[in-house]
Parts: structure tokens; C-alpha cells; sequence
């Protein structure tokens, strides 16, 4: 009995690392067969991103906000990873769907900015993570704002001090002093 039990078990196992290999290989493919991303879909996300800055909530739940959130994640030539600014909102300061939704516009937010400016990867140079920082930081305020004018619950104090120093013209200033990324 022990006999057919370890036998049953690795045949368990061989199946399952056989699943998990094809499933590797076939998102492997899939991404290969996705080529770079294309004038047209820069253009699509650009009005993306200005719609959502209108409605953030219904543009992340739309089929063009779940068309996005796909075409973000299967792109091979345009990094749109986190930052510091998306880590400062994440780090306690909005909690459950605020959080979501800003999290969705702030990565649409950046991915227009680094399309239009056509920054692949910011992560290399300085001067372009910084200014793709901001301009998520940016984005993430007009979600914001749109998202309180439509329900006062959703504010929150300390993005309430961003919008504060952005009237006053140092938002740069303040994002730059945002603590670093965690390392990994």
C-alpha cells in the first residue's frame, strides 16, 4: 500500500510540474507573440488616462480599463513598475477600493506620460523615474479630486497636504522628498 501511495504521489507531483511548465511555456509565447506597443495604443491610453481622470472608478472598471490593466502587464518594451510615489499612497496612507482605484490611475497616469515621452524604462536613468514619479503623483491627484467631488468619505488628510503644496506650485519638491522604494 505504502508502495502505490509514494507512486500516486510523485505521478501527483509530475503532473502538476507538468502543468505548471506548459502554462509557463504558453504565457511565454503569449508574450513573445505581443510585439512592442503600437502608435495607436499609446493614443488609446493617453485618452484613457484623461477620461479617467474624470471618473477613475468607472474607467477602471470598464472594458477599456480592464484592456489596459492586461496590455500593461503583457507589453514587452515599456516598463510601468511601481515608485515611490505609488508606495507612499500604499504605505498606510489610502486603505481598500480608494487604494485600488488609485493605484489603477496612477500606473495609466504613468504609462501615458511615458508614452508620450517615450521612456521605455525609467528605472534607468534618474531624471525620467523622477519625472514619471510626478507625473503618477499628478495623476493620482486629479483621480483623487474627482473621486472626493463625488463622495466627501473617500477624503484622506494626507493626500488633501499633496494637493495643498501642489496649489502652491511645490509638489516637485515634495515628491522628490518621499522616501525611497523598499528594496527588494
Amino acid at each position: 500500500m505504502a508502495f502505490f501511495r509514494s507512486t500516486f504521489q510523485t505521478l501527483k507531483q509530475i503532473c502538476i510540474g507538468a502543468v505548471v511548465t506548459c502554462s509557463l511555456i504558453g504565457a511565454g509565447v503569449a508574450h513573445a507573440e505581443r510585439g512592442p506597443a503600437t502608435a495607436e495604443e499609446g493614443e488609446r491610453i493617453v485618452k484613457l488616462a484623461a477620461v479617467s481622470d474624470k471618473d477613475p472608478l468607472a474607467t477602471m472598471n470598464s472594458a477599456e480599463g480592464r484592456w489596459f490593466q492586461k496590455w500593461a502587464d503583457d507589453v514587452p518594451d515599456y516598463m510601468f513598475g511601481p515608485d515611490k510615489g505609488v508606495f507612499w499612497f500604499h504605505n498606510g496612507v489610502a486603505k481598500g477600493d480608494l487604494m485600488r482605484v488609485l493605484r489603477f490611475h496612477h500606473t495609466v497616469s504613468t504609462a501615458a506620460f511615458q508614452l508620450q515621452k517615450k521612456i521605455k524604462d525609467p528605472m534607468k536613468n534618474e531624471a525620467d523615474n523622477e519625472a514619471k514619479t510626478l507625473a503618477g503623483v499628478e495623476g493620482l491627484l486629479r483621480a483623487y479630486e474627482s473621486l472626493v467631488a463625488k463622495n466627501a468619505e473617500n477624503r484622506v488628510a494626507a493626500i488633501d497636504e499633496l494637493i495643498a503644496a501642489r496649489n502652491k506650485g511645490g509638489l516637485a519638491e515634495l515628491v522628490k522628498k518621499m522616501p525611497p522604494m523598499p528594496s527588494r
